[in-house]
């Protein structure tokens, strides 16, 4: 990757154009207070845009996001709509050369904002990937630096939509063109505009940080400018609906913070093979998933190993795939590889199904030299089973809110939220302790997982909701937008979970100020006095008490939540990215003669908080 030279060009996207013309502003007024120059380029479009409003294309809804051709006449509009486009990428071009020529004559650290791009550009007029008109929007966002796309706010969670412009457009088709484009930057705006300006304006800062680092490195003597070459493997996909675990949401905010210094690629499962680049990352995809979730988990972790011996890399990060855990990476490559333990559960399925996978894990945990755990529970659990490593805990993070005192206390329903897996997360037991004790408020079960799982948490539900009006409602899978809304309109969260390694739903319910009652599990105490309510482990009387207590006491729930939301603010995806990042220098920036880690006899293996 090239050096961009001259100012950073930024652009402000999204289908809400008050929302980023709001964002921009405010990000002007906090990037002048820190010393930067700065251009606006303010406007919605070409002057036939403002004059004219685009429509959508003929016969197409505007959140048809299929793919057009460019050979496809039909679909191509009329020339009027062709020459637009060009006029409208021409213009935009125009306006950002001459902001960079004013920003340089400025002089110092210098930013172009402006609060339309080509991203914009692209939604807007639609045409074929192929055609003449998307290479032209195309090579200008190669300009820009970043693109902050918003992909909600108050307008779009209202299904507001405005008669002009991008705004008409459906959020889905900016979703599709962002992933054709580089240096794709995504925002929450649901959030607070002070959240997101915040969250806009460390991008900006990181982007900014990244051009002196490539500008450094060019500059030294002798330097080749090379990025080292970070791989990070993962069976969990965000796309994957069998799973759509924790896991690949901490591995996706860890690659993106691994690229600000390396040059990141994703390894993942997916029904057919091929790779993409998102938001400056490749992702290569493993055609693993057809052959079900167990079987393409042992292929994904079958396959490994020779993927990283085509894959050139100078760092592997491995998320290990329960219940097989290991693939024995490290002794198929030469460069050094970080274990990533996200989900240890072999000895749990032991206890389940009696087949010893615990044996693959303990044998695997002995190959690997650096290993990351989310709790001090596994931490002194895989200190035990390789002890030549070094181990570290690394907890999770989560996107910081604002704490709405008005609303401590207040909620509708008890809420489970996480992924459908009976035995490991419990659910019978919860439902057993619901029936038993009855509280006075319906459950909501919110989650999806495998076929299996899904016909037997049905089957469960249904024996448990007679009678014409059901107090237990399992409403499927749960995108952010509408896991946000549960969240905020739950009393409390319940997490039966038989195993755990961290807890990630619990964290984000912590934010909303809502108390978590779960078992007393050692891998769950760093909720102690973080507003959560344990109970002895299994106990299904006792987790019925509680449920009922919580239920019946707004008092008690208020006082629980508003310490549950103190408690989340330690826990930033920023500190806990930033500790893969300085993992990953640490080892890399280490000679390979001394990478070894060597721990004296009675040393301890947390290495980290």
């Amino acid at each position: 990757m090239t050096t961009p030279r001259g100012p950073l060009l930024v652009a402000v996207s999204g289908p809400e154009g008050a929302v980023t013309s709001s964002l921009a502003g405010r990000l002007t007024t906090l990037l002048r207070a820190r010393g930067h120059t700065v251009v606006p380029v303010h406007g919605g479009g070409c002057f036939l845009c403002r004059r004219f409003p685009v429509p959508s294309a003929a016969g197409e809804a505007a959140g048809d996001v299929g793919a057009r051709r460019a050979t496809d006449r039909g679909r191509r509009g009329a020339w009027p709509r062709r020459a637009h486009a060009f006029l409208d990428a021409g213009e935009l071009a125009a306006r950002v050369a001459a902001a960079g020529l004013l920003a340089r004559a400025r002089g110092g650290e210098a930013v172009v904002l402006t609060d339309r791009g080509p991203l914009d550009g692209l939604v807007t007029f639609d045409p074929p990937a192929g055609s003449a008109a998307a290479s032209v929007f195309r090579r200008i966002a190669d300009r820009y630096g970043s693109t902050l796309l918003v992909e909600s706010g108050p307008g779009a969670r209202r299904g507001r939509a405005d008669a002009a412009g991008p705004r008409a457009v459906s959020a889905t088709r900016y979703r599709s063109w962002s992933r054709r484009l580089p240096r794709i930057t995504r925002l929450d705006g649901a959030r607070p505009p002070s959240l997101v300006a915040a969250d806009a304006l460390e991008r900006i800062h990181d982007t900014v940080r990244e051009r002196e680092r490539s500008r450094a490195v060019r500059e030294e003597p002798g330097g080749t400018g090379r990025r080292r070459h970070v791989v990070v493997s993962i069976y969990d996909d965000a796309e994957n609906p069998a799973y759509r675990g924790g896991g690949a949401v901490v591995i996706g905010k860890v690659a993106r913070r691994l690229a600000e210094d390396f040059r990141v690629t994703v390894v993942t499962a997916g029904r057919s093979g091929g790779s993409e680049v998102r938001d400056g990352i490749r992702y290569v995809r493993l055609p693993v998933c057809r052959a079900g979730p167990r079987a393409g988990q042992l292929l994904f972790l079958t396959l490994l190993p020779f993927v990283a011996g085509r894959i050139r890399h100078d760092l592997w990060l491995e998320s290990f795939t329960p219940p097989f855990s290991t693939s024995f990476l490290p002794l198929t490559t030469g460069a050094p590889v970080v274990g990533i333990d996200q989900g240890r559960g072999a000895e749990a399925l032991w206890r389940r199904y009696h087949i010893p996978f615990f044996l693959v894990e303990r044998l695997g945990l002995r190959c690997y030299r650096h290993l990351v755990v989310m709790n001090a529970a596994d931490g002194a659990a895989v200190g035990r089973l390789s002890p030549r490593a070094e181990v570290q805990v690394i907890s999770n993070g989560v996107e910081q809110r604002l704490l709405d005192e008005t609303t401590l206390g207040a909620g509708r329903f008890i809420l489970f939220l996480g992924r459908i897996d009976t035995w490991v997360k419990g659910l019978d037991l919860l439902l057993d302790a619901y029936e038993r004790a009855a509280p006075p408020m319906d459950l909501v079960l919110a989650g999806s997982g495998t076929p299996a799982e899904e016909r037997r948490l049905a089957a469960l539900v249904a024996s448990r909701a007679p009678g014409p009006r059901p107090r237990i409602h399992w409403v499927g899978y749960a995108g952010e937008e509408r896991k946000r809304q549960l969240l905020r309109d739950s009393a409390f969260l319940v997490m039966p979970s038989r195993h755990e390694t961290f807890g990630l739903v619990a964290l984000e319910g912590m934010t909303y100020g809502k108390p978590v009652l779960h078992f007393d599990l050692p891998a769950l105490r760093w909720m102690r006095d973080g507003g959560d309510v344990a109970v002895p482990p299994f106990d299904t009387v006792a987790f019925g008490e509680r449920m009922t207590a919580l239920a019946t006491d707004p008092a008690l729930r208020r006082r629980l939540g508003r310490r549950a939301g103190h408690a989340a603010r330690h826990y930033t995806w920023d500190e806990m990215t930033g500790r893969y990042l300085r993992l990953a220098h640490r080892i890399l920036d280490t000679p390979a003669s001394a990478r070894r880690p060597r721990r004296k006899r009675g040393a301890s293996w947390l290495t980290t908080r």
